[in-house]
């Protein structure tokens, strides 16, 4: 199936199938002198044989955050201007989110500005390669150097998901579960009724797919992020901090922060709008690291806090909450009532 965004101009599509990769690539690249294919090494190694085969000397990229360093930024640059890239020239970003993130970054930057098409890779990536968002990290934080860049097209083909290990699944379900509580409380407690004894990936397939409509959704009306895009940004905030503190990977971080969220949404509606014990169990059972939850240090939590991209002032933290599953807020908290609340939490588990 395909899915467009709908702005008044630059408009791309996201494809969703299986083993359709060469024909849709292909599609795409007529109308270019050069494709350059940027792709995760380890992403290659798993299927150059098949799925890769068409493809001949990609420039490999370092695999997951490793590649949205400085040096591994630099690589890029200077690689496809070593191979002496054109202004009418392709760059295909193939892997996850990591590498599309980098991979957009450097199309955006290298002759001012190349069309790319991103080859998600990861069920992650279902989220982080729509809406045109790309960034490189720093050493103050997750994705604070980057760019809005869109891409030219998304072509995501289900048959890559076949050799994701584990923590692949648990961390880009965690993009799948804050779709559905963006959506409403039909698709949560339908999401959750099919996975609470594991996530088979065919069987959450269309959770997949409403996810990408859910996001779009939000991105055709916001595309750069100063109103209701903000609501994607669901148990980011604290768990960006727990990603770039503990080293583990995003969307089990998100999952993290969505129950903090959760939680935090309780506190500040003055009303238990959400049963924690019942998501506590879900995702713990799952086998998500909730009990990170037990050991974080509040003062921590809130430096790594007040680097985030969506803090308006030195004061406040901007946060996502819901009053409902399909109602979300941004709001402002007072630092020292948020670490508060971050304490809270560890005292409840």
């Amino acid at each position: 199936m395909k899915i467009s965004t709908d702005y008044n101009s630059g408009n791309y599509s996201i494809e969703v199938a299986r083993g359709m990769l060469k024909d849709s690539i292909t599609a795409y690249t007529g109308g270019y002198s050069q494709v350059h294919y940027l792709i995760d090494e380890k992403v290659f190694e798993l299927h150059k044989g098949r799925m890769l085969a068409f493809i001949d000397h990609p420039i490999l990229m370092g695999s997951g955050e490793t590649s949205k360093s400085f040096e591994a930024f630099h690589y890029l640059l200077e690689t496809l201007l070593a191979k002496g890239v054109k202004r009418n020239d392709l760059i295909v970003v193939i892997g996850g989110g990591a590498a599309g993130d980098a991979g957009g970054f450097a199309a955006s930057c290298v002759l001012r500005g190349l069309d790319y098409i991103h080859v998600p890779t990861t069920l992650l990536a279902h989220d982080s390669s729509i809406g045109g968002k790309t960034a490189i990290n720093s050493k103050h934080g997750k994705n604070l150097i980057g760019a809005f860049y869109r891409p030219a097209g998304v072509i995501y083909d289900l048959e890559f998901l076949n050799t994701l290990p584990d923590s692949e699944i648990l961390s880009g379900f965690g993009e799948v579960i804050k779709h559905a509580m963006l959506k409403n409380q039909e698709t949560v407690d339908h999401l959750v009724a099919l996975t609470r004894n594991g996530i088979d990936l065919r069987r959450i397939e269309p959770f997949v797919i409403s996810g990408i409509e859910t996001k779009m959704q939000y991105v055709n009306r916001d595309e750069n992020e100063s109103d209701i895009r903000k609501y994607l940004n669901l148990g980011h905030t604290l768990g960006h901090a727990v990603e770039y503190k503990y080293k583990i990977p995003h969307g089990i971080a998100v999952v993290i922060g969505i129950y903090a969220a959760l939680h935090i949404s309780n506190q500040v509606e003055q009303y238990e709008i959400f049963d924690l014990s019942y998501y506590y169990c879900f995702f713990d059972n799952l086998g998500y690291p909730m009990d990170i939850l037990k050991d974080i240090d509040a003062e921590e939590m809130l430096s790594l806090i007040s680097k985030d991209k969506k803090n308006q002032n030195t004061q406040t933290a901007g946060y996502v909450i819901l009053k409902e599953f399909g109602e979300a807020k941004f709001i402002e908290i007072e630092k020292e009532t948020l670490g508060k609340y971050i304490n809270d939490i560890k005292e409840s588990i």
